[in-house]
């Protein structure tokens, strides 16, 4: 049963990293971004790539538990903290996408003036800061978690190596590239590094199953 739950958390974990390419590096391009932020909003891609958002940090919320319990033995508590920090990023950055689906849509189409007030509002608006705490949780989380498994050698070097450098590169390369680039080339790098944790995890658990 054991190995059982191990298996669906490499897949949940290499799923989530294939979404996260798909939400960053596919749709996220196709966004009018000429257009004003309540139109933009209200449009069917936008609806698309929030909806992909969802169910990405979903499955790395799901697969992050599997990532943990593989190693639990083998750490101690700074890895426990990690973990308790990036699932807890992971849960707020799928209650951040989840509201954009389904409440600051629902105002782009039914009341895009209010939408537009709020989003020129001068300062730090509500909505701000928690965007800001979902993604500031979710990435510190992940990082610490990823140079713990560097540092226990609890999984292969290439996909925690892959998460730091996707973190670093998303600001360094959006500060170079642009806002679009910027963030795709980074984001492929985070994909990759879920995409082949998932895998190392899944051969970490038929060997378990197999012993």
């Amino acid at each position: 049963m054991a190995t059982r739950a191990l298996h669906v958390g490499a897949w949940l974990a290499m799923a989530g990293g294939v979404s996260l390419i798909l939400v960053n590096a596919v749709v996220t391009p196709l966004l009018p971004t000429e257009l004003p932020f309540a139109e933009l909003a209200a449009s069917t891609t936008f609806a698309w790539r929030q909806s992909l958002a969802v169910l990405a940090a979903l499955l790395l919320c799901l697969g992050c538990v599997a990532l943990y319990v593989e190693q639990a033995n083998r750490t101690g508590i700074v890895t426990l903290l990690a973990f308790l920090l990036a699932f807890s990023g992971t849960a707020f950055l799928l209650a951040h996408e989840w509201s954009q689906v389904f409440v600051v849509r629902d105002l782009a189409i039914r009341l895009p003036e209010s939408l537009a007030q709020l989003e020129d509002a001068r300062g730090l608006t509500l909505f701000d800061i928690g965007s800001l705490v979902a993604l500031s949780a979710f990435t510190l989380g992940w990082l610490a978690f990823a140079v713990c498994m560097l540092i226990s050698r609890a999984y292969s070097r290439a996909g925690p190596t892959l998460l730091v450098l996707g973190f670093v590169l998303v600001p360094a390369l959006s500060a170079v590239l642009g806002p679009t680039w910027g963030p795709l080339l980074g984001n492929l790098c985070l994909g990759m590094g879920w995409i082949l944790l998932g895998l190392d995890l899944r051969r970490r658990a038929s060997a378990t199953g197999a012993a």
